[in-house]
């Protein structure tokens, strides 16, 4: 797990610290705070092995690139313009002096940079990207790697030593496809991670017994569950969006074993009430599969349920709420305990 992070001129971070990371962390605050753009530093970093990918990945979700099914990964990156690629930067400048740093220091070693190529240069594009990182870990005994990517014009990749990568799922608002969820399912056919998922949809609808999914490419119709009062198969998209939303969750997070679920604004499409049932199914997974959880929401429910399953959770350190608050151009961080959100949601203290 991450201890600490650290994001350097990373969009709305100039120099942002946050510490104490626990196994499920869920981030609160304003507009504009700095909340997705804290998962997304988080994925940068422990995805250094397919930067080109996801890079490309965020810009997309933001609506920042235009989707190009019929390009390939490499010529979607090299033909990123300035315009484009300078959103990344803090106050959409790009600075020689000032390059993106991502890292972690604690438990895990990590450092990830994005900077020109030449100082003397006072443009960046992709042509001339420079990925520095580095990752040393003594968990799983002695392992020490450094190196650099560097990003050629015709889309090649040249690596200087080793790069860093560990499963990770980024789940925003608009949720996974049809094809991401099929390809997801798949990779658990026929495992005990079935059952997992098949729980969690039972915190909406208890009469779900199993899922499947058909060889139609839309989401419309190409899910299916089997529901014990009915005698055929019915269609997912008929349930409503919170089952869609609950499956989504709980493929992202059975599939990341040993590694990281990120969800922006997680309780999208979840009735207040199923909200305790559903934090609670994500703590266990985290704890299971060793999964550490990055989450944001606005809502005050998201928060008193998150604040109930960390009461319920047998480790009282297994899960955090951290605010952050936007003060002029300085993003800071306040810290809540378990106990301490506890009271803040017994006596309506507003934390968000």
């Amino acid at each position: 797990m991450l201890r600490d992070l650290t994001i350097q001129n990373y969009r709305c971070f100039q120099n942002f610290y946050i510490d104490n990371l626990a196994r499920v962390n869920l981030i609160v605050g304003m507009n504009n705070s700095g909340k997705t753009s804290l998962l997304e530093a988080v994925y940068l970093l422990v995805n250094q092995g397919e930067i080109q990918r996801s890079l490309i990945e965020l810009l997309k979700i933001r609506g920042e690139i235009k989707k190009d099914e019929q390009s390939s990964l490499s010529n979607e990156f090299l033909q990123l313009n300035s315009e484009e690629i300078k959103n990344i930067f803090y106050s959409y400048q790009i600075n020689n002096n000032l390059p993106i740093q991502i890292k972690s220091q604690k438990q895990y070693i990590i450092s990830f940079d994005i900077q020109p190529q030449t100082k003397k240069q006072n443009f960046f594009t992709p042509k001339n990207i420079e990925i520095l990182f580095s990752y040393s870990s003594d968990l799983h005994g002695q392992i020490n790697l450094q190196g650099k990517i560097k990003l050629h014009s015709d889309g090649t990749i040249s690596r200087e030593g080793n790069s860093f990568f560990m499963p990770s799922q980024f789940l925003t608002i608009g949720t996974l496809s049809f094809k991401d969820m099929a390809e997801l399912w798949n990779s658990i056919l026929l495992t005990p991670l079935e059952n997992k998922v098949i729980e969690a949809l039972q915190i909406l609808e208890p009469s779900v017994e199993r899922i499947g999914f058909t060889s139609h490419p839309t989401s419309h119709d190409g899910i299916l569950l089997k529901v014990s009062e009915y005698p055929s198969p019915i269609p997912l998209v008929s349930m409503g969006d919170g089952m869609r939303r609950i499956l989504a969750i709980a493929l992202a997070a059975v599939t990341v074993e040993n590694g990281f679920l990120l969800v922006d604004e997680i309780d999208t499409g979840l009735y207040y009430e199923t909200q305790t049932d559903m934090w609670s199914f994500v703590f266990s997974v985290a704890k299971q599969l060793n999964v550490q959880v990055f989450a944001t929401t606005h809502s005050w429910d998201c928060i008193a349920a998150f604040a109930e399953a960390c009461a319920q959770s047998k480790d009282n350190s297994s899960g955090k709420l951290f605010r952050l608050s936007r003060r002029d151009e300085n993003i800071r961080v306040v810290e809540y305990t378990p106990d301490e959100l506890s009271i803040a949601v017994r006596q309506s203290i507003e934390v968000r």
